[in-house]
């Protein structure tokens, strides 16, 4: 084996594995997650990264090849599976690092309204489900993040709520925020996003 510039031969990705299956919670096991796919994209090898990944995790992550039955049919295969595991990445990090005011809460409701997800999953299914479209993420991060009053009448829509926040505040700022998310996934929406009213 090629020495390197300390003299100890090149840790084998097997070994990475196997050392983050010992560590106990999820956090720890981060770093290595992050660490694998990143060696794995180096390598153009995403598909063997995944596999790692999905042995540290503990439990199978959700890719392309692998969606829920609680999506639409056409966001389960392909291009648009592929596509909406990105955005939820996207959002992810977003959400993560503060930088919009979006909350799974309100991701939920999004993607409900917006067809991507039958309207009666639970809160802990979308937890799962979201969990492990991102490698590496704790379970319940997701269910705990934002106020999931919102999701208590399923026959509510975010595009009915009022817009106007002299009449109700709280709704017009979760409808804008709606907004903000759906434009998000607006590249694989069968209908088109226009601007808020």
């Amino acid at each position: 084996m090629k020495k390197t510039l300390t003299q100890l031969t090149p840790i084998p990705v097997e070994f990475v594995v196997g050392h983050a299956q010992a560590k106990h919670t999820e956090n720890q096991r981060k770093p290595y997650v992050e660490l694998i796919q990143s060696w794995a994209e180096h390598e153009g090898m995403d598909d063997e990264g995944l596999q790692a990944v999905r042995r540290i995790a503990g439990e199978q992550l959700i890719d392309a090849q692998h969606m829920p039955k609680e999506f639409y049919q056409q966001y389960r295969q392909g291009e648009k599976a592929e596509q909406l595991i990105a955005i939820i990445q996207d959002i992810n990090e977003k959400i993560v690092n503060n930088e919009e005011n979006w909350t799974w809460a309100l991701v939920m409701r999004v993607m409900i309204d917006e067809n991507i997800l039958l309207a009666n999953i639970s809160v802990n299914r979308f937890d799962a489900i979201i969990c492990s479209m991102i490698p590496g993420k704790g379970r319940d991060t997701v269910r705990k993040n934002g106020d999931y009053d919102i999701m208590r009448d399923r026959d509510d829509t975010y595009h009915t709520w009022s817009g106007q926040s002299h009449l109700n505040p709280k709704k017009a700022t979760n409808r804008d925020l709606c907004h903000q998310i759906a434009l998000r996934f607006a590249p694989i929406l069968s209908r088109k996003i226009t601007s808020i009213i």
